[in-house]
């Protein structure tokens, strides 16, 4: 049996920990899974159409006795500088007590690139938090400098709880801030729009390094930096400040929405075609393959949600004959995935000389873009995996890949990851959710080693890795193990054997190739034609 994009699980009406986590929920209060956890079972409700855009009241849950920092064992591990950096230096003369705070901030901006691009955006926010006489978005900025400071064990700084509670009392200003800047708008004022945005955006990242559960950011993404990118529309976001925050969030929102199986603004074809334009004129110099990458990721998603709808439908009125929205999802599978061998043979092949060899003039940027193609690969593949009696009873073939196929992309995640965490300073966040799919695929003990050590890595400096750790543990209980050739229990020579071989972008079923011509998508890759 294969795995879908997780744990193959369907869905269904699930409490909000049970949703998050991906796992069947009992469905009475509690259900088993929250009393086993002893965690709150809430099932969520229908939100109304006026609810505030953006929610502030989580500043009201943490305490300083429930703050939750790393671990002592956390913080004597030294992180690894990168691209040859020196070790962390404090400025050599500190005339105010924020700049030490300030000065981590800029460290940990500098070891958590979200994009893979080399632009710094830390002299743009700084200025932006100076425009107005409200602070918050410095607050959020000070309180992710404390954390750091805590992170990196600095000499530099007040002592550890000292720095605990002063990360906790900026991030409770923030939070103030902002709901007193929501509640009294200004009407066009750009600059407080964005810093609006900039500052959602950090009190989420503040929650990502201290949150294990990933419930904070969560509420920050959901309900503050989507909801208040969507009720800003598209058409601020084609230039300026806005722009430029949008090409930071863009990936983390794309990030949620495959965690969560859930929808997203990103998919409206207003959105889209922002997506499509904004690399054009003077900004085409900074198109990159992986700009064009996330735009199939954003749509294999909705597929998912698409699917899914359709699955819980189909069981409870089955129908003998095949539905127009099935020949659609089928239609829009087979684009979507000739969409990313197309994309794989432009931008990515010819520098795939092995499954994790990096060329001197591939960036960053591209390393990552090969983990994500590698992921979203293996999350179209299992959209379907765990429904296909649904698809064939109804005389379709949705295009899905081979086991041989979904272990290269699997081990080409475990080796790219390994690679970016030691040679760039992209940010470990974006490694969590290609682990997740690849964990929920691993057979063998040295992939499910290899990838908890990759996981605990990351949660040494964001406790939120905990939750997918504690999610592929459940995976891992119900699916077994694939035994390994004798005298490899490790699995080393089996990805020895893989470095040896290119990474070749899986190929399309024959048999459902014509579902393209009847395809309702339109995709580009920057300057080349629409694959129609």
């Amino acid at each position: 049996m294969f795995v879908g994009p997780f744990d193959g699980r369907k869905k269904r009406s699930r409490c909000q920990a049970c949703s998050t986590s991906h796992l069947k929920c009992s469905g009475q209060v509690p259900c088993s899974h929250c009393e086993r956890r002893r965690i709150p079972c809430v099932f969520a409700t229908t939100q109304k159409g006026n609810s505030q855009i953006i929610l502030v009241d989580r500043g009201k849950q943490k305490t300083p006795a429930t703050f939750k920092s790393p671990s002592r064992e956390r913080r004597k591990q030294t992180p690894p500088s990168t691209n040859g950096a020196p070790a962390v230096s404090s400025p050599s003369r500190i005339l105010d007590n924020k700049l030490p705070f300030l000065y981590y901030f800029d460290v940990f901006i500098g070891r958590n690139n979200f994009t893979g691009k080399g632009r710094s955006l830390v002299d743009e926010v700084k200025q932006l938090s100076g425009l107005h006489s409200n602070s918050y978005l410095m607050d959020a900025m000070l309180s992710l400098g404390a954390i750091q400071a805590v992170n990196l064990n600095a000499s530099d700084v007040p002592p550890r709880n000292e720095c605990l509670a002063t990360a906790l009392e900026y991030y409770s200003k923030s939070i103030v801030g902002l709901r007193d800047s929501i509640n009294s708008p200004r009407k066009g004022d750009d600059s407080l729009h964005n810093t609006v945005l900039w500052t959602t955006l950090f009190l989420g990242l503040f929650e990502l390094i201290n949150d294990e559960t990933g419930d904070g950011w969560q509420q920050h993404m959901t309900h503050g930096t989507a909801k208040a990118l969507e009720a800003s529309g598209p058409v601020k976001c084609r230039a300026g400040p806005s722009r430029k925050f949008f090409v930071q969030a863009r990936i983390f929102e794309v990030s949620r929405t495959i965690l969560g199986n859930e929808s997203t603004f990103l998919t409206q074809p207003e959105w889209m075609d922002l997506s499509r334009r904004m690399w054009t004129g003077e900004h085409g110099d900074e198109w990159h393959p992986l700009d064009s990458l996330l735009d199939i990721m954003v749509m294999v998603s909705n597929l998912r949600v698409r699917t899914s709808k359709f699955i819980e439908i189909q069981e409870e009125c089955p129908d003998e004959e095949p539905t127009p929205e099935a020949h659609s999802i089928c239609s829009d599978a087979v684009t979507l995935r000739e969409a990313l061998s197309s994309w794989y043979t432009s931008y990515a092949q010819p520098a795939a000389k092995s499954a994790t060899y990096l060329s001197n003039d591939e960036d960053a940027s591209m390393l990552l873009s090969r983990i994500f193609f590698a992921a979203i690969s293996i999350y179209l593949s299992g959209i379907f995996d765990y429904e296909l009696t649904h698809w064939h009873q109804l005389g379709l073939i949705p295009p899905t890949l081979d086991e041989q196929a979904v272990q290269t992309h699997t081990n080409t995640i475990l080796g790219l990851s390994s690679l970016a965490l030691d040679t760039t300073n992209l940010s470990p966040l974006l490694f969590l959710f290609p682990l997740r799919i690849a964990g929920a695929r691993s057979r063998t003990q040295w992939q499910r080693d290899w990838i908890t050590k990759l996981i605990s890595r990351i949660g040494s400096g964001f406790a939120v890795a905990t939750a997918i750790a504690t999610e592929l543990s459940y995976v891992w209980k119900i699916f077994g193990l694939k035994e390994t050739p004798d005298g490899d229990e490790n699995g080393l020579g089996v990805f020895e054997e893989m470095q040896g071989e290119a990474l070749v972008a899986p190929l399309m079923p024959n048999a459902t190739t014509e579902y393209v011509q009847a395809s309702n998508l339109v995709l580009t890759f920057n300057d080349q034609e629409p694959l129609s």
